[in-house]
């Protein structure tokens, strides 16, 4: 009977070792057979990348004729074709000096020829120191203006403020034509009054102005030589003058 039992067991255990066939054993233990392609690799996070650094193409300056070509193209110039010079600025005539482009300053040394006197309802006036301005009507000089300023009144005084805080002046308007129209030369009215103490003096009519020439320099402005009016006065206030410009006594009037 024991001989019987173990034949019995062998065969059992025989069958439980044929469940895998022979040569196979599981994942734990085995690695990969020849055959099989590695597993892929990565990085993982506690793998440090070396950055890849790609130099600079290197340069070589180049020294010589910057206007040199390498022959690739050639550009040739027809010598038939002539160069050009532009033209000249146009000339703007109307720069040029005109009949008045001298009436510009003031000059406050009168010219010596002045000799006025007579007398107002204030008191009597005398003058040896002569000036005139423009009135300006629509950019056409249209009368001219004239001042006589007495021997105790300061010039740049009077012809600043025109009036007689600094000495006696006498002080109007000459009623001309259009300086275009005859220059001023004639026997003219005369609209002006004696000034004194801030008194208006006024003098007896009939009286007038003769305007006989200009002299100095009319085209361009001449300190040396400045426009004048040489003329006399006529009436209770009478003499001649030899009145020097001043453009402080200048009016500009434009018409609405």
């Amino acid at each position: 009977m024991p001989t019987l039992r173990l034949r019995l067991v062998l065969p059992l255990a025989l069958f439980a070792c044929t469940d895998r066939p022979l040569g196979e054993t599981d994942g734990s233990t085995a690695g990969p057979s020849t055959g099989d392609s590695p597993p892929a690799t990565g990085t993982t996070p506690d793998t440090a990348t070396t950055p890849t650094t790609t130099a600079a193409p290197s340069t070589t300056a180049t020294t010589g004729d910057p206007t040199a070509t390498d022959g690739s193209s050639t550009t040739e110039i027809d010598p038939s074709v002539a160069t050009t010079t532009p033209d000249p600025l146009p000339k703007l005539d109307f720069f040029l000096p005109g009949p008045t482009s001298g009436l510009m300053g003031c000059t406050l040394d009168a010219p010596a020829g002045t000799m006025v006197s007579g007398s107002s309802s204030i008191g009597p006036f005398m003058a040896q120191r002569a000036y005139f301005g423009v009135v300006d009507f629509d950019s056409n000089l249209f009368s001219p203006r004239i001042m006589l300023v007495s021997p105790t009144a300061d010039p740049e005084v009077a012809l600043e403020l025109q009036n007689s805080s600094s000495g006696p002046i006498y002080y109007g308007d000459i009623h001309t034509d259009s300086f275009w129209e005859s220059g001023w030369i004639g026997n003219w009215p005369i609209d002006a009054n004696h000034y004194a103490d801030g008194l208006t003096g006024v003098i007896a009519r009939p009286d007038g102005a003769v305007i006989e020439a200009q002299a100095g320099n009319w085209v361009m402005h001449d300190p040396a030589d400045p426009p004048r009016l040489v003329g006399s006065l006529q009436g209770e206030i009478a003499g001649p003058f030899d009145a020097v410009y001043c453009d402080k006594l200048d009016i500009s009037v434009i018409s609405e």
